[in-house]
């Protein structure tokens, strides 16, 4: 169990970075950055040809420290200022001159982007253009992972030298429930966590202190129950966070909004019943865990909405494990296993399927259903309900249940095109 438990946790632990706004514009401007570092000298023009996922999800977000938003402006950004060394803070230390000179560059056509394929697999070829000539930055498969660099005709980096690909060996998706439940049961030294959940709060205090208050907050929410609290908190960092707030939120599988909604119901939920920080750092790597596990088989940008399918998934587990060890003297492994495939199971019959258009402040309102949809399987699974596993698409074990989502995500593929053909017309 030794090995499986340190593997689980540093998949974990290697898996969290830092993101400075949505984490696609982010990547944008990291590929742009590392084309104008490599070559040196004032950016004269821009271009980037990305994936539909990137493409989609960059749309119209807001480029943090900027008013502006979209892909272009990321690249000028990154291009401009940015910082390769940060990766997904590549921007960071923007001053007001730099981003003047980017908004520039995009008003006279030099920064301009291209969508390039419909694909759920990150994508991003920045060429950057200054008086000592050309580069281009390719980042593939994850969101600062770094290809390929040409300068000049040189190719100076090439994905051979890479070694940061996920393996079968390393994947959290080829472990069991069972093997997971065991590792949270019997994990130590995972105070890491908590960087994560004071990094998210950070970011939703900027949200607040910015007025960057989510949709949600129009609808009344007196009270400070423990799922408003939870919905409240989550909704705010992920609505500052699409909106450009200067704060990093602290990303899973690449995605900023899939660590908020991760972890913040836990916290939230954990903060109001008085849990034990133990059992709630506890539900918080469980939550990662599965978060992790769903988004290796729907792949890292898929047409449907990954924060609720696997972000509001892990939560919906981590609610169950926070509560069934609060406040209760003993719960078998074998029953808490029985709470927690219910949970699955009913997180599955319920969110499979919503779509995603990009990353705007509809994330929110998205994040508002896994929130409420996560309580209301944790309180289910705690009564021993769920959704039977004869229907739909649920598998007879949970692993399978999981694998049906990330099919169900990856076959929705062709909605791509229809989604990015809209947006495209606006």
């Amino acid at each position: 169990m030794n090995e499986i438990k340190t593997k689980l946790i540093n998949a974990v632990k290697n898996d969290l970075t830092p993101s400075l706004g949505v984490t696609e514009p982010g990547a944008i401007a990291y590929a742009a950055s590392c084309a104008a570092r490599a070559l040196g000298g004032s950016v004269k023009r821009v271009s980037v040809r990305l994936n539909s996922g990137i493409y989609k999800n960059s749309f119209t977000c807001t480029v943090p420290g900027t008013d502006g938003m979209g892909c272009a402006l990321a690249a000028a950004l990154g291009a401009v200022c940015g910082k390769p060394e940060r990766r997904l803070m590549a921007t960071e230390d923007a001053s007001e001159a730099d981003i003047a000179e980017a908004e520039q560059l995009v008003a006279r056509g030099l920064a301009v982007s291209e969508l390039a394929s419909i694909s759920p697999d990150i994508l991003i070829e920045a060429e950057v253009e200054t008086e000592l000539g050309k580069a281009s930055a390719t980042v593939k498969g994850r969101h600062d992972r770094l290809t390929e660099l040409v300068v000049n005709g040189v190719k100076t980096l090439s994905e051979a030298d890479d070694t940061s690909v996920i393996t079968d060996e390393t994947a959290v998706s080829s472990f069991s429930l069972k093997d997971i439940l065991d590792c949270v049961e019997e994990a130590s030294d995972i105070e890491f966590l908590d960087e994560a959940v004071n990094m998210d709060m950070e970011l939703y205090a900027e949200g607040r202190r910015r007025g960057l208050m989510p949709l949600t907050d129009a609808r009344r929410s007196d009270g400070d129950s423990a799922e408003l609290t939870a919905e409240r908190i989550t909704c705010g960092a992920i609505e500052a966070r699409v909106r450009g707030a200067a704060a990093p939120a602290m990303a899973i599988t690449g995605s900023g909004s899939h660590g908020i909604l991760s972890m913040l119901p836990i916290h939230g939920a954990a903060l109001c019943i008085g849990a034990d920080k133990d059992v709630e750092r506890r539900s918080l790597l469980l939550s990662a865990l599965i978060t992790k596990y769903i988004k290796e088989l729907s792949g890292l940008l898929s047409t449907a909405c990954g924060c609720v399918l696997a972000g509001g998934t892990g939560a919906a587990l981590g609610l169950t494990y926070l509560y069934s060890k609060h406040g209760e003297k003993s719960v078998s492994r074998g029953e808490l296993a029985s709470r927690l495939t219910n949970a699955l199971n009913s997180m599955a019959a319920s969110v499979t399927g919503m779509i995603c258009h990009g990353g705007n402040t509809g994330c929110s309102l998205k994040a508002a259903v896994g929130v409420n949809m996560a309580f209301a399987a944790a309180r289910m699974a705690q009564n021993g309900f769920g959704a039977e596993c004869i229907h739909g698409i649920l598998g007879k074990t949970p692993e399978e249940t999981m694998r049906n989502m990330g099919r169900i995500a990856r076959d929705m593929l062709p909605v791509e095109s229809t989604v990015v053909d809209i947006m495209r017309c606006k």
